[in-house]
């Protein structure tokens, strides 16, 4: 029984046998159908030239000589960072044949990738990759350790089938990896990082992360700090490697949890790897400002820390929080206490932000305070702090009488969020 497509593939194996021409699905595709999950990315093999290719599919894209690529995705991204990124749509590949299907087969690593899916006609699995999916066994294809000697990258890709899908390794994978961890830091660092976060993301990671603690191969993904060998990190590391699964499968946060473990180098932990800019800027913030949250126990604090970061970096903060609970069984009395404060705060709609409040750097111009719009901004961002504390002076009158206070006096600046004790 052939494995289900997307329709925009089935459109294309249409397409070129409707013209009498061989389809062929080959790849981790084909794999990934085979026990059930979708596949992004589709290679495509055909007896078709790429001339032919190219004026059956006019959208394609030429990349070299045998190759078409058809990208229909669309990117959804999300304005929550607490949401993931997702794709509609598929890649294909369109590949021109060198000599028979089983030959090109014999490019692929694994025996669950070189499987040949036909438009119509039976399947065809020279390395007996069916029999390896159903046991969950990863298989190479050929010399093992030849492979990653050539591209140390698939040492990870290896690990993503175990993460994405619960595939056990292969003895002879397992030892080449085991014996020559070091190739490891030799892949290629983008690649590596987009490996490892789809990895992390998958629902086997921890099975994953016990292989990669096991054989060594931590200093790849957090550099030489990996070699660390502290108890608490120990037991940390396999708590993780127990409960994060248990997580919701959002990418970013299960990386700062797992950052998180190398507390003491956290920050050449996720500096080793090429995040983007503003993912490592977010990284870095959350570790800094976990301590905040934790000691944010009342309306006051709470405010002050949501007002310093923002809603959604709050959001995400508190879920990785919330996430440290879960992975290693931190109490949980603050953050549900936090949730209830923020409850009250929500339903009393008590002002957070400056524009929650009741007048703007205009009204302070207008009421003769300052006529210069950068101070009179400067004097309007000093008053959340007030606001925190009281929010019934969200008043007109009492903020401008704040604000003018705080233009005649620094000292009055400086202490406009100290609460003194009698």
């Amino acid at each position: 029984m052939a494995m289900r497509k997307p329709k925009e593939i089935n459109k294309i194996l249409k397409t070129l046998t409707d013209r009498g021409f061989e389809a062929w699905c080959a790849g981790q595709c084909v794999a990934a159908g085979e026990m059930g999950h979708d596949a992004l990315d589709w290679d495509i093999y055909t007896d078709a030239d790429q001339e032919t290719v190219r004026e059956l599919f006019p959208e394609g894209e030429a990349l070299g000589s045998r190759v078409t690529r058809i990208d229909n995705t669309t990117e959804v991204i999300s304005d929550d960072i607490n949401v993931p990124d997702t794709y509609d749509g598929v890649v294909a590949d369109i590949v021109t044949l060198e000599g028979s299907i089983d030959d090109q087969l014999s490019i692929y690593d694994f025996t669950c990738e070189a499987i040949g899916e036909h438009a119509f006609k039976a399947a065809s699995d020279p390395y007996a990759g069916r029999r390896d999916i159903k046991n969950k066994l990863l298989k190479p294809t050929g010399d093992i350790e030849e492979i990653f000697r050539k591209s140390p990258a698939k040492m990870m890709k290896a690990l993503k089938y175990v993460a994405l899908y619960g595939f056990d390794l292969d003895r002879e994978i397992y030892a080449a990896m085991n014996d020559r961890a070091d190739l490891l830091k030799k892949a290629p660092k983008e690649e590596l990082l987009y490996d490892f976060t789809e990895a992390i993301n998958g629902n086997s990671a921890g099975k994953m992360l016990k292989m990669i603690k096991g054989m060594n191969l931590l200093p790849a993904i957090i550099g030489d700090e990996g070699r660390s060998s502290e108890r608490r990190e120990e037991q940390e590391y396999e708590l993780l490697c127990e409960n994060i699964d248990n997580l919701k499968h959002i990418a970013q946060r299960r990386l700062v949890v797992f950052y998180l473990v190398f507390d003491r180098h956290y920050n050449k932990a996720v500096s080793y790897l090429p995040h983007e800019p503003e993912d490592l800027e977010l990284y870095l913030e959350t570790k800094k400002a976990l301590p905040r949250l934790h000691f944010a126990s009342d309306d006051t604090s709470l405010k002050k820390f949501i007002y310093g970061v923002g809603w959604d970096k709050y959001n995400f903060i508190d879920k990785v929080a919330k996430a440290q609970i879960i992975t290693m069984g931190y109490n949980n009395q603050r953050a549900e206490g936090r949730d209830e404060i923020l409850k009250v705060i929500l339903r009393e709609k008590q002002p957070i932000f400056v524009e929650d409040l009741r007048i703007d750097a205009d009204d302070i111009i207008e009421a003769g305070i300052t006529d210069d719009p950068e101070e009179a901004d400067m004097l309007l961002n000093l008053l959340p702090d007030v606001i925190h504390k009281y929010p019934y002076r969200n008043e007109r009158d009492q903020l401008l009488k704040y604000a003018k206070a705080f233009k005649k006096s620094k000292i009055r600046r400086a202490l406009r969020d100290v609460t003194w004790l009698r």
